[in-house]
């Protein structure tokens, strides 16, 4: 049986600016973007090498497409010493690179109200999909006001600083999720997206609040105990 594979595009860097301390925004070219439409959440593979040459690879939710240009912009979150903080922090107009994609499961549905909750790796995601639904309330875990992005008007943001706590628990999420008005759970749809174990607990939480279990998207975007994988990466869906 034959194993089908996306192909491999190639890209330049067009441009790169710094959105917070902590993120910065790498803008990309490529012909295979052309004229492609892109939908929200969305996100391509990148093919880049660690420390040790080992080429690997690192997802990224696309922010903005033109696609008239083929560019894209990528959100990077800055988290380390990992290879896609690494690209991230070094990106220049000139380099190049290979990925794969855009490729993505979620597909937004008609509802009554759309709450979205995640950590700083799907701010990207948060900000791209709060700008195709209302009404939104989002709820957004980052380390301080510092790393807060501006998000659509009309958009119910609650932001949640966790200072010097750790990163990658339920803990901050949870309390100010518990104080949101869900009464009106069943009419609405729910967008969580963060690290893995925490999202899929705020499920639980959300379903006992009376949200349907299939009006609930789930996207882990790490996991605690390998944090060279965050960064606005997309590794998997629930």
């Amino acid at each position: 049986m034959q194993i089908s594979r996306s192909p491999v595009h190639s890209a330049d860097v067009v441009g790169a600016r710094t959105l917070t301390p902590r993120m910065r925004r790498v803008t990309i070219r490529s012909a295979a973007m052309t004229g492609l439409g892109i939908r929200p959440a969305q996100d391509v593979e990148l093919h880049l090498q660690d420390a040790t040459g080992r080429r690997v690879k690192r997802r990224y939710t696309i922010r903005h497409a033109r696609p008239e240009s083929g560019e894209f912009d990528l959100d990077v979150l800055l988290h380390g010493d990992g290879p896609g903080s690494t690209w991230g922090a070094t990106a220049v107009p000139g380099d190049t690179v290979s990925f794969q994609g855009p490729r993505g499961k979620l597909e937004l549905r008609p509802a009554a109200w759309h709450l979205l909750v995640g950590d700083e790796s799907a701010l990207p995601a948060i900000a791209a999909i709060t700008e195709q639904v209302e009404p939104a309330v989002a709820v957004i875990e980052v380390t301080g006001a510092a790393d807060e992005l501006p998000l659509p008007t009309g958009v119910d943001a609650h932001w949640v600083h966790r200072g010097d706590g750790a990163a990658g628990t339920a803990d901050f999420l949870l309390p100010v999720v518990q104080a949101l008005d869900l009464g009106n759970a069943r009419d609405g749809r729910a967008y969580l997206m963060g690290e893995t174990r925490s999202m899929v607990a705020l499920r639980t939480v959300l379903e006992a609040a009376g949200f349907a279990h299939e009006a609930i998207f789930v996207k882990g975007y790490w996991n605690i105990g390998r944090p060279d994988r965050i960064a606005g990466r997309t590794p998997s869906s629930a």
